[in-house]
């Protein structure tokens, strides 16, 4: 059984998390355009002339083919106005790491039995636990510091790639 437990928390994954940093920039950009409504001349005021009287009681006629008569309402689109979302995004190492580690090693001190002919040294072996830190220091380099249950303490020093 022991060595089922430390073998499930050898394999199972720490997971590391990056921390997605986006931006969205909008642009907007006006362009200006002149639509155009082109018509063909009917056939029945093909060599017409279009008379305007003026309120001073003057006529003007212009050629058919060159103007028509339109309703007021009729507009021409001369902006636009064109906006682009852009996001984005990149993600950030997390500078610190936490681990728990469990394996099989030696336990705590040793048993010494002294006799007149002989000296015996033991030394009990079993699950061990621990926990790490590690600090990242520049892009790839880190730092860390561990202890675990059988009183034993560590430093490291890693590369990242």
């Amino acid at each position: 059984m022991k060595t089922f437990i430390t073998i499930l928390i050898l394999c199972s994954p720490m997971i590391a998390l990056a921390g997605e940093n986006c931006s969205t920039q909008s642009n907007e950009e006006q362009v200006t355009e002149q639509m155009e409504i082109k018509t063909d001349v009917p056939k029945f005021l093909e060599g017409a002339s279009i008379c305007v009287k003026l309120a001073d009681g003057k006529e003007s006629c212009v050629p058919a083919e060159k103007y028509k008569v339109v309703a007021r309402k009729q507009q021409f689109i001369v902006t636009k106005t064109s906006q682009k979302d852009v996001t984005t995004c990149s993600a950030e190492k997390e500078r610190n790491r936490i681990s728990l580690l469990g394996g099989s090693g030696p336990k705590k001190g040793l048993d010494v039995t002294r006799s007149a002919t002989q000296v015996t040294v033991e030394s009990q072996s079993g699950v061990v636990g621990g926990l790490q830190y590690q600090r990242l220091i520049t892009d790839k380099v880190f730092i860390g510091g561990q202890i675990q249950s059988n009183d034993s303490a560590l430093v490291n020093i890693g590369l990242d790639f």
